[in-house]
């Protein structure tokens, strides 16, 4: 049965919204405004909406019952700021006596629009019905608040909304109250932060949907959601709506791009469109800064200042509890001349409320006050301090006003809100003055989730989370005797980002100047450039390097200098992993973190390490050969034992390598091959382990296993590789199992291990097969946008017995093989290898030697091993 025609009417009004959406692109593409775009959308919506159902009504015969109902736009169609492909929110509101009787007005106008090609939201109600419907639901409140009149009775829509607002103001504590709650909980599923490098521009915090926060509250408190009438009525700052405007036209053209550049309704602001709105709307970039960094910038700064008006207003309309406010006053104690203190909060005392609020020194105290007596900072004496702030010339502090920072800096207490509350107002950049530069600078990778500044402000923030850790991290940043150093470092660490050149030399430059602007002594500005200059260090080695090797843990120590940098050090570069973003500081980073620090600790106290670790080494060897003798194993496993590489030896569970040398013996000419896989509970992975009789040439059996591995559709997080004197590769691979939550079954272990005997052993291999959408732990990355160039270095001096290979590539599936088959083929032996994988960015480090066990000296062959890499790296991206 064929499908019934269109109707001319719909036919026609399809032509309209095609013809009218070109005729839009080509105005947003000559530069219109987009409050006047979006405006120009809802006129076409409107004519379209209006024709269909002036046509139906006709059709029907309803002409005599059109006067007894209305119809409403509401939501973001009701306020007439609709995008290209945004919802269409429609309520037919009959008068209860002809409620049954436009049943068919409802089923034939839905069907309509749907079929003219827009996305409708559409709902019967009398307006009792709305009414009550609204007071029982926030989603429905806040959208039937943005009504407005499209076709029908006047009247009906002019009593309704009447209604509608006079019993909203009634119920107005409630409504507020849920409303703003609504709000916070769809900021903490979209980004509760300003500063999200893939934000969505409507429901992220500073988004669309902040200005629309204040219009909801404006209703539920005044009665009215035009901004111009609550800043006539006094509720909304001048300078706030200023603001706003100019936010609300940026994020609205900015929605219209988007829009028409997917075709539909888009509203997440990934990195391809950054980049490519960045370019059409012409920035052009500047020093050490893309175009797209700039553009972001713009986009952080108008985000951030509805953020704050929202917060403002927000505050503004919510009821204070009487007894509250009498408590504060009542119990309140002065403190000195311009503070009091009470139960719940602290602020300025109103007579020197003016001079204070104006005053760095004045500012600071108060946030130092406000930070020993855990106490939030009234409402009140937020206003005066922003708005005098805003027009205080930029200047270096005075020595007074030093001293208030560091005291403040001194106390974990609530020190990042009230850092980033400095930052806001425009005060800290005062004190450092590298925060105006970092201020909404984006970091354009998917490694960072944060903008320059609020990375910064986080790693403070998870240092002063460490007050309450039991662990040894927590127990050592409590013993710190110079908190304010170790907060000072995590604030100004990142600060020499956006240069040209290496930001931890700029960064070690701005540590200095901070230094001379805070007073600090030479000792402890010494110790500030050496925490931010060498910041990545600890990560580095920890991450990358065998830890076993004393040269490594030598040459780092004598970086450090001294016990109480490294304290702070460790503290500092678990900090930063963790302010990075979600998943980023794992335990198996910690831990490693950890280690590297007792190492070091050990050098620098004992200057012994090398005897110190032989000791360590030597009585855990001894007590797995008593496990062996008491298990009654061969004399192969004893000799396995005597090969094994202190790095095999220092992290093995005891039990385990019994188990592990046990098996291993059993190895034989006939039989060359052994794997098991163990679930680790603390690591959340699977270690794989494979044992193997090399021939005389131990060529390609990382790249074998790894590349069985990869086809499993494992992601490998790390792996170390061993070749024992008696030419047995020992080579471990830890990783993740996208195919299961938590403990893989027993078969899934079996089947790998299988897996990796067989391409072992097979002397012709299967071709393998990676999966195309690689499903990691934290997903695939968002979109395809790879900005940096892929790199390999060549290090002859960290090692003295190999060349250590790095190599930072985008990640895709199968890049560890292709990199393991550029190795295997250029006849390189590899003997240890770290992976490190963070969303798209792997770091990965080889420690490899000739054949002969040389290392890798000749210019000309680094070189092409160097663009081999690279070359099998970018393949395919």
């Amino acid at each position: 049965m064929a499908a019934p025609s269109l109707s001319p009417a719909i036919l026609a009004a399809r032509e309209r919204l095609r013809e009218g959406r070109r005729k839009l692109r080509e105005s947003h593409e000559r530069g219109s405004p987009g409050v006047q775009l979006t405006h120009l959308q809802t006129d076409l919506v409107d004519g379209v909406i209006l024709e269909l159902f002036d046509a139906a009504v006709a059709d029907l015969g309803l002409e005599e019952i059109a006067s007894q109902l209305t119809l409403i736009a509401h939501g973001g169609y009701g306020r007439r700021d609709l995008a290209p492909f945004s919802d269409v929110d429609l309520m037919l509101t009959p008068l209860r006596r002809v409620e049954k009787l436009i049943q068919p007005l409802a089923a034939r106008l839905s069907r309509d629009i749907v079929d003219a090609g827009l996305d409708l939201g559409f709902s019967v109600r009398t307006p009792a019905q709305a009414c009550q419907w609204a007071w029982k639901d926030t989603t429905v409140f806040t959208s039937l608040s943005e009504s407005r009149f499209l076709a029908g009775s006047v009247h009906v829509f002019g009593k309704f909304f009447h209604n509608l607002r006079l019993g909203s103001m009634r119920r107005d504590r409630r409504l507020i109250r849920e409303v703003y709650q609504a709000r916070r909980d769809e900021r903490r599923q979209w980004g509760d932060t300003v500063y999200l490098l893939r934000p969505n521009v409507k429901r992220s915090r500073g988004g669309l949907r902040d200005i629309q926060l204040i219009r909801w509250l404006g209703f539920a408190r005044y009665g009215d959601t035009d901004l111009e009438k609550l800043v006539q009525l006094g509720a909304l700052p001048r300078e706030d709506y200023t603001r706003l405007r100019a936010a609300l036209a940026f994020l609205l053209r900015l929605r219209n791009e988007m829009h028409f550049d997917s075709g539909r309704s888009q509203d997440i602001l990934d990195r391809t469109a950054q980049m490519r709105i960045a370019e059409r709307w012409g920035y052009q970039g500047e020093t050490g800064k893309l175009p797209v960094e700039e553009f972001m910038q713009d986009y952080f700064e108008h985000t951030r200042e509805v953020r704050y008006a929202a917060a403002h207003f927000a505050d503004t309309t919510q009821y204070r509890s009487l007894s509250v406010s009498s408590i504060d006053v009542l119990l309140s104690r002065r403190i000195g001349e311009d503070f009091r203190v009470g139960p719940y909060h602290i602020w300025i005392r109103e007579k020197r409320l003016a001079e204070v609020a104006g005053n760095v020194t004045g500012v600071l105290r108060l946030m130092e006050l406000a930070n020993r007596f855990e106490r939030r900072i009234s409402h009140r004496t937020w206003q005066a301090i922003r708005d005098a702030m805003r027009g205080r010339e930029v200047g270096r502090p005075d020595a007074e006003a030093a001293k208030q920072f560091l005291s403040l800096m001194d106390r974990p207490g609530h020190l990042a809100d009230l850092l980033r509350r400095l930052h806001e107002l425009r005060v800290l950049e005062q004190i450092i003055p590298g925060m105006r530069h970092a201020r909404c600078l984006l970091q354009f990778n998917e490694y960072h989730k944060f903008t320059v500044d609020a990375h910064s402000i986080r790693a403070v923030e998870a240092a002063t989370q460490l007050v309450h850790d039991p662990g040894f991290v927590g127990e050592l940043y409590r013993e710190q005797p110079k908190l304010w150093l170790l907060h000072l470092g995590l604030l100004i660490h990142d600060l020499g980002k956006g240069y040209e050149r290496d930001h931890s030399t700029v960064g070690r430059e701005i540590a200095r100047e901070t230094g001379q602007i805070l007073g600090l002594s030479q000792a402890d500005t010494e110790s500030l450039e050496t925490l931010v200059f060498h910041h990545l260090l600890m990560n580095h080695v920890a991450l990358r390097h065998d830890l076993t090797d004393p040269k490594i843990i030598e040459s780092f120590a004598k970086s450090i200098g001294s016990i109480e940098v490294l304290e702070m050090l460790l503290i500092h570069s678990i900090c930063d992993l963790s302010a990075v973003g979600p998943d980023v500081l794992t335990d198996w980073k910690q831990n490693l973190l950890v280690e590297l620090y007792h190492r070091a600790r050990r050098y620098l106290t004992e200057s012994n390490f090398p005897e110190h670790i032989d000791r360590q080494l030597s009585e855990t060897r001894e007590a797995v050969r008593v496990e062996l003798r008491a298990a009654d194993a061969p004399p192969t496993a004893f000799s396995l034992l005597d090969q094994l590489s202190d790095a095999l030896i220092d992290r093995a569970d005891r039990v385990a390598l019994v188990s592990d040398l046990l098996s291993a013996a059993e190895i034989s000419e006939e039989d060359p091959v052994r794997c098991w896989g163990r679930f680790s509970e603390d690591q959340d992975a699977t270690e794989y382990t494979v044992v193997f009789r090399q021939g005389e040439r131990p060529i390609g059996t990382f790249m074998r296993v790894t590349g069985v591995l990869l086809s499993q559709g494992l992601e490998i997080m790390r792996s170390q590789i061993e070749t024992l004197p008696s030419n047995l590769a020992w080579d471990r691979f830890v990783v993740a199992d996208p195919d299961f939550s938590g403990r893989p079954p027993q078969a899934r272990l079996d089947d790998v291990c299988r897996a990796v005997v067989e391409g072992l052993q097979s002397s012709s291999p299967k071709p393998l097969k990676f999966r195309r959408v690689w499903r990691g732990r934290g997903g695939g990355p968002a979109d395809a946008v790879q900005m940096l160039p892929c790199r390999a270095t060549f290090d002859n001096t960290t090692s003295e017995r190999f060349t250590v290979i790095t190599l930072y590539a985008y990640d895709r599936p199968g890049l560890l093989y292709a990199l393991a088959q550029v190795l295997a083929e250029a006849e390189l032996v590899l003997h240890f290898a770290k992976i490190a994988t963070h969303l798209d960015q792997a770091v990965d480090v080889f420690y490899v030697a000739e054949l002969d066990g040389s290392k890798v000296e000749d210019e000309e062959r680094q070189v092409e091993i160097r663009s081999r890499l690279i070359q099998a790296a970018e393949r395919d991206r």
